[in-house]
């Protein structure tokens, strides 16, 4: 987030298996308009950890509170097309390099089919390298990014919208579109004021966080985020609380992983660790996502269902706690996109 005297830091898919298949094998998968695939997270809320080896048995699915027959889960198999955004806002410019270092490092834990584009964001984002499996470009873009400044503030509302248009770019067909925030997590107040002093580069029509939202759902990307605190964004936000009323610019924390949560996609804190180390994991919990797949109960004519958002529930069963006595519900977490439209 930038600082200045205004500012202060403050998918439904178009796939369907034949039948049920296991991680252990590649699926053959079939178009089918009906069929809808969605990603889950499961982890130890007290580590961070990931939950692996878990069957189809062990998920229940609802849509609009009607419970759904998963016919479809894997693991580890979908290539992904990530967007790595690095913030050039003011206050993550102590930790920019750090962020840079981290992600150009981290790339030697993708896969060869993965695919990268590189974006910087402020009050909009400008795309540094468009999606490639070639990692010398990803690197080179990572570095060209790290070098760049900007005085404007962070409109995420704005950058999201902009950013979905970007992982839409994905030339895998089959990959899953991740959009990754390098970040210190605060963003700036979006209205007229703030446009003209700290969004001079801004679109002139910015869209809102409902807009953002639905574009995601529809278009079926994930928000993730690595989340890095400079010793500047310490020291505005502690200022933003202390005095309120004079921070013309707007401060506020928290939409990154509330996008994040919405769309089922994982958030990482520095809590010390090595920026390498931090992307390492955030890839390991992307990596680590089941893709479960069903057939949506009919529940009338389907006309009368066609643009319909969806909304999702995704939980355990009692079958997985009960093969699993050394859990605690309360420990267990399931991250999954809070609906999609039909």
């Amino acid at each position: 987030m930038a600082f200045s005297l205004f500012h202060v830091a403050g998918s439904a898919g178009a796939q369907q298996p034949e039948a049920l298949v296991s991680d252990r094998q590649i699926p053959v998968i079939r178009s089918s308009s009906g069929f809808v695939l969605l990603d889950t997270v499961v982890q130890d809320k007290r580590t961070g950890q990931p939950i692996s080896g878990l069957t189809a048995a062990d998920f229940q699915i609802a849509e609009d509170g009607v419970s759904q027959s998963i016919t479809y889960l894997s693991q580890d198999r979908l290539p992904l097309s990530i967007v790595f955004l690095l913030d050039l806002t003011e206050t993550v410019h102590p930790v920019l390099q750090k962020l840079a270092r981290g992600a150009s490092m981290v790339l030697g834990h993708l896969k060869p089919e993965d695919e990268v584009a590189v974006m910087v964001f402020s009050s909009h984002t400008e795309l540094v390298q468009g999606f490639t499996t070639r990692r010398i470009s990803t690197d080179a873009a990572i570095e060209r990014a790290a070098q760049m400044k900007t005085p404007e503030g962070t409109f995420i509302d704005e950058d999201v919208y902009e950013a979905v248009d970007e992982a839409l770019q994905s030339t895998a067909p089959e990959s899953r579109r991740v959009l990754v925030w390098l970040t210190d997590g605060t963003a700036n107040d979006e209205n007229s004021f703030t446009q003209a002093t700290i969004g001079k580069q801004a679109p002139a029509q910015l869209h809102s966080k409902s807009e953002s939202t639905a574009k995601l759902l529809h278009a079926g990307v994930a928000v993730a985020a690595m989340i890095e605190h400079s010793d500047l964004t310490d020291l505005l936000l502690s200022a933003a609380q202390r005095h309120p009323g004079e921070i013309v610019g707007g401060a506020r924390v928290g939409d990154i992983a509330n996008y994040a949560s919405i769309t089922g996609g994982p958030v990482v804190y520095s809590a010390g660790k090595s920026a390498t180390a931090q992307l390492a994991e955030l890839l390991d919990k992307l990596r680590s996502r089941y893709t479960l797949g069903y057939k949506p109960a009919a529940s009338g004519p389907k006309g009368d269902h066609e643009g319909k958002f969806c909304k999702l529930r995704v939980t355990l069963t009692p079958q997985a706690y009960g093969n699993h006595p050394e859990w605690k519900k309360s420990n267990i977490e399931v991250l999954a996109k809070s609906g999609y439209y039909r």
